[in-house]
Order: structure tokens, then sequence, then C-alpha cells
């Protein structure tokens, strides 16, 4: 004989079945799908599995007292996520339009220094021309000084004693005339030292004023 069991612990269903869960339809899977409870068998479950229902109905309760409690702290985390995202949405915005004008402000200070770049090549080449025509000028000049000047002096003896006598006729219209080709001559000599040696004057000008005492008389 098997042993006896005690009454109300029976493991297994004692032909217990509802009436109403062949009429409940869709009703019955969904009780067990959404919510985990099988009404049609719960007469045919063992304690152990009964007992698996209190383990739930424990945790879900725990879970209620503290679902204010989440339901504030996701609320808290929801809003606040929206809130960062259109924070970084205006920074974004605002990092766009001073982009914006940041590249412009390198772009136009690139264009300025193109700008300046060839203004500084336009003054490079007129220096160069510049320098050009001073060293032709000084050439010039020193070619002019490099004349023989005893070969100057012969010159000017021989035109003055073969136009001596026509100049004795005319003297005094002669040394007026001598004496403006003179003042234009000194004129002529004075700014071309002036420009080739400065304010100084040329080295020796002592020695041309005597000789030109000397014509002049």
């Amino acid at each position: 004989m098997s042993a006896p069991q005690a009454k109300g612990y029976s493991t297994r269903s004692q032909g217990i079945q509802s009436h109403l869960l062949p009429h409940a339809g869709a009703l019955v899977e969904r009780a067990n799908r959404y919510f985990g409870i099988d009404l049609a068998a719960l007469p045919s479950m063992s304690d152990q599995q009964l007992a698996q229902f209190a383990d739930r109905a424990t945790a879900m309760t725990r879970l209620k007292e503290i679902l204010p409690i989440l339901e504030k702290h996701f609320t808290t985390l929801i809003e606040g996520q929206v809130e960062y995202e259109a924070f970084v949405q205006r920074v974004l915005k605002q990092v766009s339009k001073g982009s914006k004008q940041i590249d412009k402000s390198l772009l136009d200070a690139w264009l300025l220094s193109k700008g300046y770049d060839k203004h500084l090549q336009l003054l490079n080449q007129k220096a160069g021309h510049g320098m050009a025509k001073l060293e032709a000028e000084h050439r010039s000049e020193y070619d002019l000084n490099r004349l023989d000047f005893q070969s100057a002096i012969k010159l000017i003896h021989l035109r003055h004693h073969n136009k001596a006598k026509a100049i004795g006729e005319r003297v005094p219209q002669a040394r007026r005339q001598l004496q403006v080709q003179e003042q234009l001559r000194q004129q002529a000599e004075s700014r071309k030292e002036l420009i080739t040696y400065g304010t100084q004057g040329k080295p020796g000008k002592g020695f041309w004023h005597g000789v030109k005492d000397f014509f002049i008389g």
C-alpha cells in the first residue's frame, strides 16, 4: 500500500476543472501570455509551482512600492535627456554661426595677406627699376667726371684765343653772355653735385671755384 498523504497537500488535481474556461476563448491564452497565469493548469500544479506565484507576487509588491520613486527618477532622466539634446542643438547652432564668421575672417585675412604680398612684389619691382635708373645716372656722372681736366683747360684756352679778337670788339656783350652762361653752368653743376654728393658737396670743390674765377676774371 502507498503511504497516506496529508489532506490539502495533494500535488494532483482531484478532477477539478472550470466550466467557464472552455468558453473563454482567447482570454485564457492572453492570461498566460500577458500575466504568466495558466488558469487551465492551476488545478494540476504542485505546491512548488503554486509557490512561484507567491514569489512573483512578493517581488511585484516590492516593485510596486518603489514604482513612484522610479517614475520620478525616470521622468527626471527622460526630461533631462530631452533638455540636454535641446541644449546640444542650441550650442551646435551657435557653433555653426560662429564657425562661419571665423571661416569668413580667415578668408578675409588670407586675401589681405595675398594682397599685401602682391603689394610687396610691386614695391620690389619699383625699387629694382629705381636702383637701375640710379645706377645708370651714376655711371653717366662718373663718365663726365673722368674727363681729363687738362684737356678741358686746353680746349677752353684754344677757343678763347681763336675768338679773342671778335670778343674784344664785343667785350661788354660777350662778358654778359659769359656771365649768363657761367651762371647756368654753375646752376647745372651745383644741381649735379647736390644730387650726386648731397648737401656736403663734392670734395675739392674749392679748386673748381678757383678755375671759375680765373676765366670769369
